[in-house]
Order: structure tokens, then C-alpha cells, then sequence
């Protein structure tokens, strides 16, 4: 093919008119496509020169007043913020111009932060100074600190409001991190103890076997459990427990070190008291009553003095602090009549090994609480003839806090694991569209040109239905994995829901009653309305097979709030909750467990893909909202999808017939690694009309544009090796503005794909590419 040579350079006056317009027309796009606004204004006249279309998304209003008075900007700042933008105006601009931050209240109340950067502009020759600036909506960054100032300040107060000391290290043992107990106890100033410094807060006696004890725990991973004297604010040394556990992350790797250091020098100083001979204690007594008396009635745990016949002989008033019995009940009442019916077997056993002379350092039981609850006590036992003594702590607060804390880390697995096969089941279904392609662009052109008798097309349209379910199959593994291709509007959602109920019942059956309730006035919601109906017709098909003797499936949709703090699943927010419940088998907790993940199915082999459930997961995942499954076997299943509220309207498109296609003409630049996808687009585009130029990589077509070829338009693969087919496109379109351009994607992930660029998603047939190729023809001639 020839190369074809075109002008070079602008020769006339038309020609400079014409490329001034295709410059102005480009700098609107440009100026329309952008977050920030760009402002131009004239201080001297006191009126604004120029402002960009985003003036009116972010302000809320027209920018008409400005262009009379300037200083009219004002009335939409926020009042506790006017004084200070008055004041840095009222500054004379200098070369580096200024930046400053405010807020402003749009006409709807609402309020929104801005960045707003102002330089000055030489006009040159006599005419005044100008100003332009650029300013950008900066909102989330600053409700993104303020959540992160909230969040410190929740750990802060959490850690502070509990009486030990809690501390943290980084990976290697680096101590970063105390709470105000810590500062509290030994009197030093705030950070003077971080890294290894509080090394010297030891007994000298304890420093070596403490600081061993930590290494082997940093070495081993092994929890870090310890008793040493540390010095107090007082000058003396007391005994504390030091304890630490290793936090990991998925791969295992320690992310961090937390601990806590308890003041046990009562505990110590009462179990050395236990164990000295019965002389030493009776030679102490007289000296040390009063002293130990305050000790025994101060403290917060429970000493106590039992018989190994289960008999509370003395005790101290923790336990009627703890409890809430008063001592005569306590004393009166057999100490298993105490014990949680549950625990009765543990003590049988500890009571047995203290029969032997055993000491034990820790043992749990509950004990029961005057309000009916139990508390989790802990205990040190030393045995001595019939009796043994007691000390012990309530740690009920404690165990619920773990509690939570596992919680929190096994969701956090879970997700982690969700969004690991997310990615895995995208990249796998990456690579399923690109072998899509050619086989359904194939069929579909051997299926229009009618090759071969009657046994042979029905053989074409046998394998065109497997085609088809094989792109349904990827389209719900993409689904899942949060990478399908939308087009979220706001969608009446009690329109969609009641337009489909007899397309529910048809597919339900007739054993299978079906009934819609959709709230009144019910607010739109963000979805895309293609995708949330085969969501729905997946839920219903699941609670048709849940109910195979007949049942009663019911749709219902309703707005809900969910406030700040609250304990739902679903973050906080404004939503549409449409709901899909049957009174079918139901499922177990496991079964719930496991219910969104991707090939995971209860109905048998061969009676479903198990991709449904994770299909309208990721969905409402990937819209912003979520899923939640509520089910007892034997009772149903509530399905609930949770949709953001959207603030329009929009109208659900209509269904019309495929307009006939038509034949074009020009010549098309084809880039895609895959050679088999080249030649099957190559086929659909000379069916239609084109000639084309292949290359295997965007460098491949670089170097054919270097040597000057010529093609009317560009059709590219977006995922390749090297560079991006985004990235091609915008390379060609600053050597040759304004050429069409159609990406090509094996799923739509939007990250690196601009929205001015159309879009044509794997696989699809001639007729997908002829539209989508019309619409970028004819976007560029706009």
C-alpha cells in the first residue's frame, strides 16, 4: 500500500483560524473532562474573565454573578471561613501566587472543602495584572483525616481507659508505642522509653532474664509471658507480668508486637506469703496484720482461703465487689454452686491435682454474678493440708476483648481470602475472553454467511450456544471479581422489581407462590439495571431450587438507614435494601460461610455452575453496597442486597430490535498480542467493509505510524505487554488529534482506562463491533 503524504504546516489565514478553533474546541473538552476548576479573573475590574465547567458541579450554581462582581465569590464561603479568605485576598499577589483552603455551603446546604491555588498572569504591554488559579473539591480528603483523627483517638481512649500497661513493638522489638498507665507508673517522661530504653526500668536483678525471655520470644514467635520487678514512679521496684502476643498478616509475617505489663505486686508479695512455712507466717503475723489486712481489703482480686471440700473459709471484699453477693452468701453457699455447670468437671480436676500438693500458676473457671450473668475469674492455687489459698482475677473483660479481637482478625481473613480468588478468578477470566473471541467472532461470521448445508449450521448454532453460555460464565466470574463491566445509574428500583414479577413467577413455577412488596415512595438507587435484573432472576432461581415441593418466594424493597456505630454488617449510609426470601431448606452457618464463594454449590453435579450467589456479591460490592444472608435450616433463606441510594432518576432503558447492519469504508490500524483475536477482528472488519493494518504491540504500531502509514482509525487491545493500549492511544492522538479510537478489553477494570475513550469488552460479534466502532467514528467527528 502506498503511503500517502499529507500537508505539513498551516500555509494561510484559514488555516490558522481553523487550527485556533480545533485548539479552543480542544481546551473545552479538556476543561469539561477535568475535576478542578480553572479561573481567570480581572482584579483590577473586580470581575471574573474565565471559569471551567467544574465550577458548576462542585459550587453547586452558576458562575454568572462573577462575571459582574468578583467579590460576589464570597457569599458562597462558609461564614466561619469568610474572615480568613478576605484576609489572604486583601494580600498582595506574589510570583508564587498563593494556596489556601476553605469550605464553602452549595445552594443545597451541603458543605464541601476546596483547595483553591491563585498566581499572577502577565498580561504584558500597559494592560493590568490578571490572576488565574486552579481550585479542586478536596472533601474526602479531609473527612478521610478526620476519620483517621477519630480512629486514633478511639485507640487512645480505649488503651488508656484500662488499668494495665499496654504497650507496642514493631517487628524487630522496637518499642514504639505506651499508654498514659505506663507514664503513669513509672513517672517518666512521655517517649523517653521507646526502642531499648526501657531496658533500665528493670530490677538489675531481672534486666538479663527479662531481655532473654524477649529475644527468644522475637525469635520464635513464641508468646512472651514473664514476671520482673520494674521500677515504679516512687523510686521502688514492683512486680508486674509482662505478656506480649505477635500479630501476622496473611503471608504469617509478624506486623506487630503487643503487650501488657501488670502490677502483681500484691499477688507476689500474698503467694509468697502462701508459701512460706506456717512458723514464718505465725512469726510475721503480729508485725504484718495491719499492713496485709489494707492489702487484703484494697485489693481487686479475690484472695480467698478454701477447703479442698469445696468450702469457702475466708475471703476478702473483691469478692463482693466482683460478684455482688455479700460475704454471708458467699461463705454460706458451696463453692460448686457457685461454678458455671460447665467448668464442674475443670475444678473436679484441679481440685484432685492440689489433693496431690500441686501447685497451680493458672487455672479459669465462671462463677456466677448476682444479676444471673458469670464472670470469668483466674486463679493461682497453692495446696496446703486440707486448705488451699486463692488468688484470683477477674478477666471477663479480657476474654471479651479477645474475643472480638479474633472476630475481627477472622473477617479480616476472610476478606483477604474473597479478594485473593477475586483476582485470581479476573485474571482468569481474562484470559478465557481473549479465547473467546476468535471462536465467537467465527461462528458468528460462519453463522451470518450460511457455510454449509442444514446438519452443518445446526452444528454452528450448537456451538454459538455454548459460546454464549461460556461468555454468561465469564461474565458471572468477572462478577465476582468485581471487574464486570457497568453502567451505574439511578435506577427505580420498585419499577424494575414489579415490571419482572411475571418473569419470576414464569420461571419459578406454578408450586411457587410469588409476592412483591416495594415501599412506598421508595427512593432510586445506584445500579446498573441490566446487571441487578439477572441478579435477581439468579436469587430467584436459587430459591426455586431451594423449594422443590412448592413455597412461597417474596420480593420486597424498601429504604434503609444505617447509622455510624452501628453493629450491621453494612457500612454506614443511605440505601435501597431489596430483599429475595423463601420459605425453602434454608442453609447451616457453614454453608453460610462458604455461600458467596465461586463455584461453591449444594445443588449436586451438573445442577449448577455455584456461581450465582458470588455473582450478585460482587455486584453489590462493586456498585458500593453489599450482601447479606440471613438462614436456618428448615426456615428459608433472606437474601438482602444492599444498593446505595442514587440522587435521580433515570428511566430504564426500552428494548429495541438490532438495526440491520451496514458496510463502512477506510482503513483500520489492529493491535492486539493475541494473533488468533487479530485475525478474527481482521475477518469481522473486512465483512463490514475496512481494510486493516495489524501489529502484534502498541512499539509495533508506533514504529508503523514513524514510517508513515496511514489509517483512518485505531482499534486496540488495552492489556498488553509493554505499553497499554490506553497509553497507545493517547501517543497517536498527539501526533494525529482527533482520530477515532476503540479500546478493546478482556474485562473492564477501570483502573488506567479514561472515560473519553469508547470501549468494546471481549468477547463480541460483528454486529457488537460495528456499534461500538459507529459510536467511536462517530464521537470523534463531535
Amino acid at each position: 500500500m502506498n503511503d500517502i503524504t499529507r500537508p505539513q504546516g498551516i500555509t494561510d489565514g484559514h488555516s490558522i483560524e481553523r487550527a485556533l478553533a480545533e485548539s479552543e474546541e480542544r481546551f473545552r473538552q479538556l476543561a469539561a473532562a477535568v475535576d478542578q476548576v480553572f479561573h481567570i479573573a480581572d482584579p483590577a475590574a473586580g470581575r471574573l474573565l474565565y471559569v471551567s465547567p467544574a465550577y458548576e458541579r462542585i459550587w453547586g450554581c452558576s458562575p454568572a454573578p462573577l462575571f459582574q462582581d468578583l467579590s460576589s465569590f464570597l457569599d458562597a464561603v462558609h461564614p466561619d471561613d469568610r474572615t480568613r479568605v478576605e484576609v489572604e485576598q486583601a494580600q498582595p499577589l506574589t510570583a508564587d501566587g498563593t494556596d489556601i483552603e476553605y469550605r464553602i455551603v452549595r445552594p443545597d446546604g451541603t458543605i464541601r472543602w476546596i483547595r483553591d491555588r491563585v498566581f499572577p498572569v502577565d498580561a504584558g504591554g500597559d494592560t493590568p495584572g490578571r490572576f488565574a488559579g486552579i481550585a479542586e473539591d478536596v472533601t474526602e480528603r479531609h473527612d478521610a483525616d478526620a476519620r483517621l483523627r477519630e480512629s486514633e483517638a478511639r485507640f487512645e481512649a480505649i488503651t488508656n481507659s484500662i488499668d494495665q500497661m499496654i504497650w507496642s513493638t514493631r517487628p524487630d522489638g522496637y518499642h514504639d508505642y505506651y499508654n498514659e498507665r505506663w507514664y503513669e507508673f513509672t513517672g517518666v517522661p512521655h517517649d523517653s522509653t521507646d526502642g531499648d530504653a526501657w531496658n533500665g526500668m528493670f530490677h538489675p536483678d531481672d534486666r538479663e532474664r527479662a531481655w532473654a525471655t524477649w529475644r527468644r520470644s522475637l525469635a520464635t514467635a513464641e508468646p512472651y509471658h514473664i514476671e520482673y520487678r520494674l521500677r515504679h514512679s516512687s523510686g521502688e521496684y514492683r512486680w508486674v507480668l509482662g505478656r506480649a502476643q505477635c500479630m501476622r498478616d496473611v503471608d504469617g509475617r509478624i506486623t506487630r508486637w503487643f503487650g501488657t505489663c501488670t502490677d502483681i505486686q500484691e499477688i507476689v508479695e500474698a503467694r509468697e506469703l502462701l508459701a512460706r512455712s506456717r512458723a514464718e507466717l505465725e512469726a510475721e503475723v503480729v508485725q504484718r496484720t495491719r499492713e496485709r489486712n489494707r492489702a487484703w481489703e484494697m485489693s481487686s482480686d479475690l484472695f480467698a482461703i478454701m477447703g479442698l471440700d469445696g468450702t469457702l473459709k475466708v475471703i476478702n471484699p473483691a469478692w463482693t465487689t466482683t460478684l455482688g453477693f455479700d460475704e454471708a452468701t458467699l461463705l454460706g453457699r458451696p463453692f460448686p454452686e457457685q461454678v458455671h455447670p460447665d467448668d464442674h468437671d475443670a475444678v473436679r480436676a484441679a481440685v484432685e491435682r492440689l489433693r496431690r500438693g500441686e501447685s497451680i500458676a493458672r487455672f479459669e473457671d465462671r462463677l456466677r454474678h448476682a444479676d444471673g450473668s458469670w464472670r470469668w475469674i483466674t486463679w493461682s492455687l497453692v495446696p496446703e493440708g486440707a486448705i488451699f489459698y486463692a488468688v484470683g482475677r477477674d478477666v471477663t473483660d479480657e476474654k471479651r476483648r479477645t474475643a472480638e479481637l479474633d472476630a475481627a482478625q477472622e473477617a479480616l481473613r476472610q476478606a483477604q481470602k474473597m479478594e485473593a480468588m477475586g483476582q485470581l478468578t479476573g485474571g482468569v477470566a481474562h484470559d478465557f475472553n481473549n479465547l473467546l473471541t476468535p471462536i465467537v467472532g467465527a461462528l458468528d461470521l460462519l453463522q451470518r454467511k450460511g457455510v454449509g448445508g442444514e446438519r452443518e449450521q445446526r452444528l454452528i448454532r450448537g456451538a454459538v450456544q455454548s459460546a454464549e453460555r461460556a461468555k454468561t460464565l465469564v461474565q458471572r466470574l468477572l462478577a465476582f471479581a468485581r471487574r464486570q463491566p457497568l453502567q451505574p445509574v439511578a435506577v427505580d428500583i420498585a419499577k424494575l422489581v414489579t415490571g419482572m414479577a411475571d418473569l419470576v413467577a414464569s420461571t419459578t413455577g406454578p408450586q411457587i407462590k410469588v409476592a412483591v412488596d416495594v415501599e412506598e415512595e421508595l427512593p432510586a438507587a445506584k445500579a446498573d439495571p441490566n446487571q441487578l435484573e439477572m441478579a435477581l432472576l439468579n436469587l430467584a432461581v436459587n430459591a426455586r431450587d431451594a423449594m422443590p415441593d412448592g413455597g412461597t418466594l417474596r420480593i420486597s424493597a424498601s429504604k434503609e438507614d444505617v447509622p455510624e456505630g452501628s453493629a450491621s454488617r453494612v457500612n454506614p449510609g443511605r440505601y435501597v435494601r431489596l430483599s429475595v426470601a423463601d420459605t425453602g431448606s434454608g442453609m447451616d452457618k457453614a454453608t453460610i460461610a462458604r455461600a458467596t464463594e465461586p463455584f461453591f454449590s449444594t445443588k449436586g453435579i451438573g445442577k449448577g455452575t455455584g456461581l450465582g450467589l458470588s455473582m450478585v456479591h460482587g455486584l453489590a460490592s462493586q456498585l458500593g453496597g453489599a450482601l447479606t444472608i440471613s438462614s436456618r435450616p428448615g426456615l428459608g433463606t433472606n437474601v438482602q442486597l444492599w444498593l446505595v441510594q442514587a440522587v435521580e432518576t433515570t428511566k430504564l432503558p426500552s428494548v429495541q430490535e438490532p438495526a440491520p447492519l451496514a458496510t463502512g469504508h477506510g482503513i483500520a490500524l489492529l493491535v492486539d498480542d493475541e494473533e488468533l483475536v487479530r485475525q478474527s477482528t481482521a475477518d469481522m472488519l473486512a465483512d463490514l467493509g475496512y481494510q486493516t493494518i495489524e501489529a502484534a504491540s502498541a512499539e509495533e504500531a508506533l514504529r508503523l505510524l514513524d514510517k508513515g502509514s496511514y489509517f483512518d482509525f485505531l482499534i486496540t487491545d488495552h492489556l498488553m505487554p509493554g505499553m497499554t493500549g490506553v497509553d497507545l492511544a493517547r501517543a497517536m492522538r498527539q501526533q494525529r488529534p482527533g482520530m477515532p479510537v476503540l479500546l478493546v478489553s478482556g474485562y473492564a477494570a477501570d483502573d488506567g482506562i479514561a472515560p473519553d475513550l469508547p470501549r468494546l469488552t471481549k468477547p463480541f460479534r460483528k454486529d457488537e463491533l460495528w456499534a461500538s466502532l459507529s459510536d467511536a467514528l462517530k464521537w470523534s467527528s463531535v
